[in-house]
């Protein structure tokens, strides 16, 4: 397995799975965090921090504003990745209502190299907002879903009628409730899919046609005082199957939905 920062230090992989060519898919861990407490409202993947071997994976640290310090583990797997991902508080305040939001995608558009996995982004040109718009309105309305207490549903906000004209560039719009333990989106053809999982209630995003990405808000803590440390698991990877199948195989590689 590949582990890719083209950001040099960065919380942002394009993770080759073996057997794969090329770039399977890229994960940003976390594109961000929020907190009541927490001032900082950038992107948390475009800020580097210090990355060394771990086992079989890597692992790292990023520290903001002398406020927060977000450790990431990633351990291979044949066709995922485990994640580990902790917050530490190291400011001089308590947080609270502590969530991340968690950003995987078939692309990196643009990138140094750029990349689209081609199983979902076919005979498309390396351009991120082409490709977003095909992700939009071709790929995501049936195909995007998340895993909720009541099974899987549709994670579009008009998956009857998918107008990429009609929505923000960018609007990850989160589900009412944090009921969601998973995501996963297939190709219009099926059989495959890229999944996200965590152990721990998520909030689920709906799809924007400015790239093509989906999105998870695991939560990870209510209260968080100065010095606490928050942690939560889960994994992303490929699977080849049905929902119904996937659902049992992420069963069986993340442990039971918990608050850390």
């Amino acid at each position: 397995m590949v582990y890719a920062q083209q950001t040099a230090g960065c919380s942002d992989f394009d993770i080759t799975l073996p057997g794969d060519t090329a770039p399977s898919f890229r994960v940003l861990l976390p594109e961000w965090l929020r907190a009541v407490g927490l001032d900082y409202h950038g992107l948390f993947h475009t800020i580097p921090g210090r990355w060394e071997p771990w086992g079989e994976g890597v692992q790292g640290q990023i520290t903001v504003m002398d406020t927060v310090a977000v450790g990431v583990r990633l351990l291979a797997h044949a066709r995922h990745v485990d994640v580990t991902l902790s917050v530490q508080n190291i400011g001089s305040r308590t947080l609270t209502d502590v969530w991340a939001n968690v950003c995987t995608s078939v692309n990196h558009l643009p990138g140094s190299p750029g990349w689209c996995n081609w199983t979902f982004m076919p005979h498309l040109d390396p351009d991120r907002f082409l490709q977003g718009r095909y992700w939009y309105e071709q790929v995501t309305p049936r195909g995007l879903r998340a895993l909720t207490d009541e099974g899987w549903v549709p994670m579009h906000p008009q998956p009857d009628q998918p107008n990429a004209d009609s929505v923000p560039l960018y609007s990850f719009v989160p589900s009412a409730q944090a009921n969601a333990r998973a995501c996963a989106v297939c190709p219009p053809e099926g059989g495959l899919f890229l999944f996200q999982a965590w152990a721990s209630p998520c909030r689920y995003c709906a799809p924007c046609p400015g790239n093509a990405c989906m999105h998870l808000e695991p939560f990870l803590a209510e209260t968080l005082p100065p010095g606490d440390v928050a942690t939560i698991r889960g994994a992303v990877g490929l699977y080849a199957g049905d929902l119904p199948s996937l659902a049992s195989h992420l069963e069986e590689i993340t442990c039971k939905r918990q608050r850390t």
